[in-house]
């Protein structure tokens, strides 16, 4: 029998495929959903001991170039702003039993520091031998020559005025109002000065265990007078020093907390009166060779001698069989006494 199909159907049939042909071109093929796509690890940081502290940073830090500052102790100045960022200071005399620091700041910033001052002989083999950046508004004529002799990164206020500002404030003399900050003289390029620079570094080492500290320790250094007598007050807890000033707790006025150190190195300097080239009243430290000196941390005084062979070599600092002795890791500070300074331990 023969099935007749009229047009209709043909139609409809057709129709029908051309629907089915459609929806196969334009459905997406069965494909098995991609793998969530992770997120990309950040390469492994890799830190070194910073040379100034210790504290472990990244090698960009470590190698950048330490800015030392001449900072202002005078009672007017007090509190100062920044010093806690420091990562060493040095404290040494200058005219009229007045005492000044050399603040090395490395891989901490700080927004705000000073009164900067004027600099002094006594503090440039240090700020060579980390080959730092010296920042300081002028200085007496001694140290202004052998700035430019020895040829120092000199930051001088003078030279460099935006990198400073004064901030004033009631009764406050007008030599006590330079402040900078790191950012500031970071901002100040000259040749070579942005370049990788790789400084000398004592040995580090541990923190004593707890078990191992004792209950209380303090040093005092009468530098002169009353109100530039220094103290360090031993925590046990925190393994650290805590600074007293004229019989009173030093702070950062920028933030309000105490000063504080994981070790304390003290060294005997002979020095010699004398005047500058225009009469100004000055004194001349031999620090170059060795002499005697303590380093105090972990609760314990250990006696010893400094040794720096050269303006650019180290400090150092060697216990009585001749071994140097390892610092903590964290801030320090330096105490450059002269021969009729006596520190005085306790217990």
């Amino acid at each position: 029998m023969r099935i007749r199909v009229n047009r209709t159907t043909w139609g409809l049939a057709g129709l029908t495929l051309v629907i089915v042909w459609a929806f196969l071109w334009t459905a997406p093929a069965h494909r098995p959903a991609p793998a969530p796509r992770l997120p990309a690890q950040p390469p492994t940081q890799r830190f070194v001991p910073d040379p100034i502290d210790g504290e472990p940073v990244s090698g960009a830090l470590a190698a950048r170039r330490p800015i030392a500052i001449m900072i202002d102790n005078f009672p007017e100045a007090r509190p100062q702003w920044g010093l806690s960022a420091a990562s060493r200071v040095y404290e040494a005399i200058t005219e009229g039993g007045i005492t000044r620091y050399l603040a090395i700041f490395a891989e901490h910033d700080a927004a705000r520091i000073g009164p900067v001052r004027s600099a002094r002989t006594q503090f440039l083999n240090y700020t060579l031998e980390l080959d730092a950046a010296l920042a300081h508004v002028g200085g007496n004529a001694d140290a202004l020559a052998l700035i430019e002799q020895l040829r120092v990164k000199d930051l001088n206020e003078f030279r460099f005025g935006d990198a400073f500002h004064r901030i004033f404030a009631p009764h406050v003399a007008f030599e006590h109002t330079v402040f900078t900050s790191t950012d500031a003289l970071r901002a100040v390029t000259q040749p070579g000065w942005d370049e990788d620079v790789t400084v000398g570094a004592p040995h580090w080492k541990d923190d004593a265990p707890p078990a191992q500290r004792p209950a209380n320790q303090s040093v005092s250094i009468a530098f002169s007078f009353p109100e530039y007598a220094v103290s360090w007050i031993y925590r046990p807890a925190s393994n650290d020093y805590v600074r007293q000033l004229g019989g009173t707790e030093d702070t950062d006025a920028g933030t309000g907390q105490a000063l504080t150190a994981k070790s304390i190195a003290i060294a005997v300097v002979p020095r010699t009166h004398g005047r500058t080239v225009i009469g100004e009243d000055t004194w001349t430290f031999s620090d170059l060779g060795s002499g005697q000196a303590w380093v105090v941390e972990d609760g314990v005084a250990v006696t010893g001698t400094w040794r720096k062979a050269s303006r650019i070599d180290r400090l150092r600092f060697f216990d009585q069989a001749g071994n140097e002795i390892a610092f903590d890791r964290g801030p320090e500070w330096v105490e450059v006494v002269p021969p009729e300074v006596n520190p005085v331990f306790s217990p």
